[in-house]
C-alpha cells in the first residue's frame, strides 16, 4: 500500500514530505540503440526509470548499426517528473531528429507555461494548427492539457511534438529538425525522331523532357528596387528559398531564390506565414514570410 501512495504522489508531480523525491527519464530510439547516462550503460531502448536522482546527466544513444552516428545531450532530471527523449537516427547527422520533454516547477501551482527551443533556431512554431511565433518561444497562453506541437522552416522536414501542459509547470520543448532531402531531378532523355522536310535532313524533337527547379541569378547590386511596398528576402540556412505554387510547405516548388534580393509584394495568406510575390514578370508565387521582410 506504501508503495502504491508513492508512485501516485510521484506520477502526480506531488511534494512528498520527508521523502527525498526521484525523477523519472524514458528514452526511445529508432532503430533500437544502447543508452549510456553519464558514461553507465543503461541497456537497449526503450529505457524507463522513475527511480533517478534528480539532476544534470548526459544522454549517449549509439545504435547496433556501426553505419548509423550516435547521438549525446544534456539533460535535466527534475524531482517528481519524467523526461522523455526520442530519438531517429540516421547515417547522416543532419537527417538525424528527434526531441527532449521536460518540466520545471513554477512558483504558482494554478499557472502553466511552455517554453520551445529548436536546432537550427527561428522556426516557425504552430499549437494546434494557430501559428504562435518562431523559437525561441516562451508563451503562458497554452491551456492545461494534451496539444499538438508542429515546427517547421524553408529546408527541413517538419517535426510533429505531441505534450501535455500541465498546471504549475513549464513544459520545455528541445526539438531538432532534420534537413529536407531534395531529390535530384533526373537528366531529360533526348530522342531524335527523324522528321520528313524539304531537304530531307532529320531534325531532332525532344520527348518526356522535364524541367529542374532553376535558381535564379543573384541581383545585382545596382539592379532597380521595385516600388512599394516590395519584399526584401533575408538569410536562410540553405543560402536560397524555395517560390512555391501555393502557400504549403507541401506545394511545389516553382523556382528558387536569393538572400538579399527584393521583389514586388503581391499579398500575405490569412495566417500571415506566406507572402505572394512576383519573382518574374507576370510569375508569381509563395516563400514563406520568416525569411523575408516587407517593406512598406
Amino acid at each position: 500500500m506504501l508503495f502504491v501512495i508513492i508512485a501516485s504522489f510521484f506520477l502526480a508531480g506531488c511534494n512528498v514530505p520527508f521523502i527525498e523525491q526521484k525523477a523519472g527519464l524514458q528514452v526511445t530510439v529508432n532503430p533500437q540503440a544502447n543508452i549510456f547516462l553519464d558514461g553507465k550503460a543503461l541497456g537497449q531502448s526503450p529505457f524507463y526509470s522513475e527511480t533517478l536522482k534528480a539532476g544534470q546527466y548526459t544522454v549517449k544513444v549509439t545504435s547496433t548499426d556501426p553505419s548509423l552516428s550516435s547521438w549525446e545531450g544534456k539533460v535535466t532530471l527534475n524531482p517528481g517528473v519524467l523526461t522523455y527523449v526520442e530519438r531517429q537516427l540516421s547515417a547522416d547527422n543532419s537527417k538525424a531528429h528527434g526531441h527532449t520533454l521536460s518540466f520545471e516547477q513554477l512558483t504558482k501551482k494554478d499557472s502553466s507555461e511552455v517554453s520551445v527551443i529548436s536546432n537550427p533556431d527561428t522556426v516557425s512554431v504552430t499549437i494546434d494548427g494557430v501559428p504562435s511565433g518562431f523559437t525561441p518561444l516562451k508563451t503562458d497562453s497554452v491551456t492545461v492539457g494534451p496539444h499538438t506541437f508542429t515546427l517547421t522552416s524553408p529546408g527541413y522536414q517538419d517535426k510533429i511534438v505531441k505534450a501535455s501542459v500541465k498546471a504549475g509547470q513549464r513544459l520545455v520543448i528541445n526539438a531538432q529538425l532534420a534537413t529536407q532531402t531534395i531529390v535530384p531531378v533526373p537528366t531529360p532523355t533526348l530522342e531524335v525522331v527523324p522528321v520528313a522536310t524539304v531537304s530531307a535532313t532529320p531534325t531532332p524533337a525532344v520527348k518526356g523532357s522535364t524541367t529542374p527547379i532553376i535558381q535564379l541569378p543573384k541581383q545585382a547590386s545596382g539592379s532597380a528596387v521595385p516600388a512599394l511596398p516590395y519584399v526584401e528576402i533575408l538569410n536562410t540556412p540553405t543560402n536560397y528559398l524555395n517560390v512555391r505554387s501555393n502557400p504549403e510547405s507541401s506545394a511545389a516548388i516553382l523556382i528558387r531564390i536569393n538572400p538579399g534580393d527584393k521583389y514586388s509584394f503581391i499579398q500575405k495568406d490569412p495566417t500571415n506565414q506566406w507572402i505572394q510575390i512576383y519573382y518574374q514578370t507576370q510569375n508569381k508565387g509563395w516563400i514563406s514570410a520568416q525569411y523575408a521582410k516587407l517593406v512598406q
